[in-house]
């Protein structure tokens, strides 16, 4: 079996922190990689930039053909992910900044979890992040704890109520790859890693390294970006957003539904009674409160704040 990793890099407009990025996957302690790029369509200068590296590296770098647009980082990765066919594959974010070892403490544990549970197990393998600012100055040693998220086990209800994997931390397996792609239509989903960790939490397993190994950098671009829940200026921000909590709410009821028809032949009646539940329109604040418990950990310190 072929162990290196194929690192998926989805780029759109990212000329200012690009370079960056690609520098630090060059740094890599491990060399058993390869990257390919893809770019959407972007307007500034990150064609060139790929296509720069591309040149002084083609050994390890390879561009994606441009083709049809995506318009959204979850359909690009997702395309990534389909038309890539190695055993091992990382998910790369355009702004971030890996250390020397994520290829390598990744890499080891996908490789350690592949052959303890075999080949056809999905696996997903995430690390904790440095929550920075655009400087990469940090804004606190853990992303985890930043965003007041603790746990010890991985359910997929708790994820699908509350994702805990951030995409730029996450390595798949191709069992996991080939499960969780979307094989239609995928607008019910909300992210590509909070469906990739749905999927394996509930069909497979979920490795956690408790150690950064990259910047998580905070920007004003960032599609998600790191969140303060124990700041108070979070939980007052949440709760004078009834509109935006409600549209969250809406979205991770769509999500439960496409993981019920993507999944009906795998689910046990316990999945389907929770997800039918879930996305029933009117189960709302009552059922975050009767499942709260299964959130992971969260509900120690914020309460209604995991609604968000």
């Amino acid at each position: 079996m072929n162990e290196c990793v194929e690192i998926l890099l989805a780029v759109y407009n990212g000329e200012q922190y690009l370079p960056e990025q690609l520098d630090s996957i060059l740094a890599q302690s491990d060399g058993r990689w390869h990257l390919t790029v893809s770019d959407d369509g972007s307007e500034d200068a990150s064609p060139e930039i790929i296509a720069d590296y591309a040149r002084r590296y083609p050994e390890r770098i390879g561009v994606r053909p441009p083709g049809r647009r995506f318009g959204s980082a979850r359909d690009h990765f997702f395309a990534l992910m389909a038309a890539c066919d190695a055993e091992y594959m990382l998910f790369c974010d355009q702004d971030d900044v890996w250390y020397p070892d994520k290829v390598k403490r990744t890499r080891a544990a996908l490789v350690e979890a592949t052959a303890r549970w075999g080949p056809d197990a999905p696996v997903l393998v995430f690390s904790d992040q440095t929550p920075t600012d655009a400087a990469l100055t940090p804004l606190a040693p853990s992303l985890m704890r930043y965003q007041g998220q603790y746990f010890e086990t991985f359910d997929y209800r708790s994820i699908l109520m509350q994702n805990v994997v951030t995409g730029g931390a996450m390595g798949v397996n191709r069992a996991l790859a080939r499960l969780g792609c979307p094989r239609g239509d995928a607008s019910g989903i909300i992210m590509h890693d909070w469906w990739l960790a749905a999927t394996a939490a509930r069909f497979g397993h979920i490795v956690y390294i408790d150690e950064p190994l990259g910047a998580y950098r905070q920007h004003v671009d960032n599609a998600v970006g790191a969140k303060n829940v124990n700041s108070a200026g979070y939980v007052v921000n949440r709760l004078g957003r009834v509109r935006e909590v409600k549209r969250t709410i809406a979205a991770k009821k769509a999500q439960a539904r496409a993981f019920t028809e993507a999944y009906a032949g795998l689910l046990n009646d316990g999945d389907a009674a929770f997800l039918e539940a879930f996305a029933r329109s009117r189960s709302g604040l009552f059922f975050y409160l009767k499942h709260m418990g299964l959130i992971h950990g969260i509900q120690r310190k914020l309460g209604f704040a995991a609604l968000g």
